[in-house]
């Protein structure tokens, strides 16, 4: 994740926003042998890379030492009823699942279950959703790069 962090910042334009939004794990490192199953469940389930939390992510964000006014919020709670409200769509509209045949049925019931498991264990503070951002400052050095890079290419 550190490289990750480290890379968007190295490309983001002087002046930029970095906004990440994602799934993160609750902050430390205090998970019970059943948390630490279920985490396990969530990564082999969709193919994750493990979790960390977005206070984690903040932390990142301010030891690249080129982003600054970085700020890290949970949007758990606006973001909860979502989970199982992508379980309704299929209820309300069971058609194009219906049709499709046995491989899909199976495929869906394994989403529904998945979909269940993470809402839960956002509902019960396992996971979180992180919204993190920083700004790259423009600075004296990309000014002056930006301005000679400017007057080279207006020249004759």
């Amino acid at each position: 994740k550190t490289k990750y962090v480290e890379e968007m910042a190295r490309v983001l334009a002087p002046g930029g926003v970095l906004a990440v939004a994602t799934w993160c794990q609750r902050d430390g490192d205090d998970f019970s042998e059943k948390d630490r199953a279920r985490l396990q469940y969530l990564y082999d389930e969709w193919s994750h890379p493990h979790f960390i939390s977005y206070e984690e992510y903040a932390r990142i964000m301010q030891r690249t030492g080129v982003l600054e006014n970085v700020q890290a919020d949970d949007w758990t709670d606006v973001t909860l009823p979502s989970w199982r409200h992508s379980n309704w769509v299929g209820v309300f509209d069971p058609w194009p699942v219906v049709f499709s045949g046995p491989l899909v049925w199976y495929r869906v019931i394994r989403e529904i279950v998945m979909i269940e498991r993470m809402h839960r264990a956002f509902s019960d503070g396992l996971m979180k959703y992180g919204m993190i951002k920083a700004v790259k400052p423009v600075s004296s050095k990309s000014l002056s790069s930006s301005s000679t890079a400017q007057s080279s290419s207006t020249s004759p």
